[in-house]
């Protein structure tokens, strides 16, 4: 306290206002290192979660596998009393100082935690980089500490995105140091693949974006009425489209198709939707087609003229395609 005797006011006792002694940031920080570590030596697990990268444990046999796309970012809890027994505050560790410092009194060769508070000042770019592993936390009113101990002390979620963002949402943590990348493959499904399905009539289908099959569901026929159908990886708004791509696979497995699109007297009408265009026919004046006919009118159509150009070029950008069969 300092004594306020001026010739104004009444004399009078006052808090010391700077930082060393008592200012609001290291009170909050001292309180809540003091509140952790008593909260460690509880008798009852310490919870801790960070979220790692988990690749698909079929990459090297699934058709579709992507490397960009097949993993997931999934939280994984850890009980930190089941691999360190002694908690201390200020406590040296090489070139630094831990706020609290967790070790094994038993396996003293186990790399050790830090948990460091940041009230304002963050942890310096080279301890975060020393490959200590690190758990930062931040707290800015004593009812974060509060709700910090009420639950285990997790990551931001978007970390899972594969984001590393700053310690600046209250209630999370960052962790530094820590392995992210799992050793242990799940099966995954982080695709959702196209599907194609050709009818006895000629007509063609093509599941929209918000019915796209999982990578995990191709390889089985799931409509009855349908004659062929095939799974494609190919982006839906592509050109050749997923039509033509099917239309050319169930040509590969031996069913005759002819479909407009593969006519050489065929051009695109004007766009109007998801990956089929409307199709016009250059003969309509000529002949009396129709001037924009559907696709398997090519079925019944006696100018129909295979454009063999055409196929070659879907030939040659062929995506990956899985035939489903019967169950």
């Amino acid at each position: 306290m300092i004594a306020r005797m001026g010739e104004v006011r009444d004399w009078h006792f006052a808090h010391r206002g700077d930082e060393i002694h008592c200012g609001t940031e290291t009170y909050l920080h001292m309180v809540a290192k003091r509140l952790i570590k008593e909260e460690f030596e509880k008798d009852k697990p310490f919870m801790v979660g960070y979220y790692r990268d988990v690749k698909c444990s079929d990459g090297a046999t699934c058709p579709f596998a992507n490397e960009e796309e097949c993993h997931d970012y999934k939280l994984e809890t850890y009980d930190l009393k089941k691999f360190y027994d002694t908690s201390e505050e200020e406590k040296p560790i090489g070139d630094y100082i831990a706020d609290i410092l967790l070790t094994n009194s038993l396996k003293p060769d186990r790399k050790p935690v830090l948990i460091e508070i940041q009230v304002s000042h963050k942890s310096t770019p080279q301890k975060r980089d020393s490959g200590l592993r690190i758990i930062e936390i931040r707290i800015k009113t004593e009812e974060d500490i509060t709700t910090l101990l009420s639950s285990p002390i997790v990551e931001n979620p978007d970390a899972k995105y594969g984001q590393v963002r700053d310690v600046e949402t209250i209630g999370f943590a960052k962790f530094h140091g820590f392995k992210k990348n799992s050793s242990a493959p799940e099966p995954l499904a982080q695709r959702s693949i196209q599907r194609f399905y050709l009818f006895r009539s000629g007509k063609a289908f093509v599941t929209p974006m918000d019915e796209f099959k999982s990578c995990r569901d191709v390889l089985t026929k799931d409509n009855d009425k349908a004659i062929f159908e095939a799974s494609i990886d190919s982006f839906y708004l592509g050109n050749p489209s997923p039509y033509e791509f099917g239309y050319a696979a169930a040509r590969q497995h031996g069913i005759d198709v002819k479909t407009c699109q593969f006519c050489k007297y065929h051009s695109n009408g004007y766009e109007v939707g998801f990956g089929l265009d409307p199709i016009f026919c250059r003969l309509y004046k000529k002949y009396g087609t129709p001037e924009n006919p559907k696709p398997h009118y090519a079925k019944s159509c006696k100018y129909y003229c295979e454009d063999r150009g055409l196929l070659e070029k879907i030939r040659n950008s062929m995506p990956t395609i899985v035939v489903a069969t019967e169950q």
